[in-house]
């Protein structure tokens, strides 16, 4: 078949299974409608994008469409990696709003101990009343950079004490 003269129905029906082939290498086993429709996307790419004078379309086709999904599968995982789905540990980090916010902050001492004073009024500002940098920064009359620098050196000092914690009750 000659793609040059050949529609994309016409074209979509020869190369069906080789989606629905690339689909399977890939061990996709989940949401196949959803990657079908993107090898489409992607023949129609190579469909629109063809040039023969580079070689042959069902190379160049199946290139493609085998590309397309692994960008969405990487962007799938890149996803996932970064988006945790909830677990029960994480309940134990959860404020509990029966108690007061004093009691709560409080309760963060042992770990905020070693900040300074600014590094303590981010914490305070930021975790329990949800404020930003911006409104943080005005209303402590600095610049946003420095509250920033302030987050920084809180989370990292946090982080500390957090893995100290952790090695002695090992």
């Amino acid at each position: 078949m000659d793609i040059r003269h050949a529609s994309f129905t016409d074209v979509l029906e020869q190369y069906r299974p080789m989606i629905y082939k690339i689909i399977n290498t890939l061990h996709i086993y989940r949401d196949h409608s959803y990657y079908f429709h993107e090898g489409v996307v992607a023949l129609w790419t190579a469909y629109k994008q063809f040039n023969e004078e580079k070689g042959s379309f069902p190379a160049y086709a199946y290139t493609t469409i085998r590309g397309s999904l692994l960008n969405v599968l990487k962007a799938e995982r890149h996803f996932d990696d970064h988006h945790a789905p909830w677990d029960k540990e994480f309940e134990e980090f959860i404020p509990d709003n029966s108690v007061s916010l004093d009691e709560q902050i409080n309760h963060l001492e042992p770990y905020v101990v070693c900040l300074t004073n600014n590094q303590k009024i981010w914490v305070v500002e930021h975790i329990f009343y949800g404020k930003g940098i911006k409104e943080i920064a005005r209303e402590h009359r600095t610049t946003e950079a420095a509250v920033k620098s302030w987050r920084r050196g809180a989370i990292k000092k946090i982080r500390e004490e957090i893995l100290k914690y952790k090695k002695m009750n090992e």
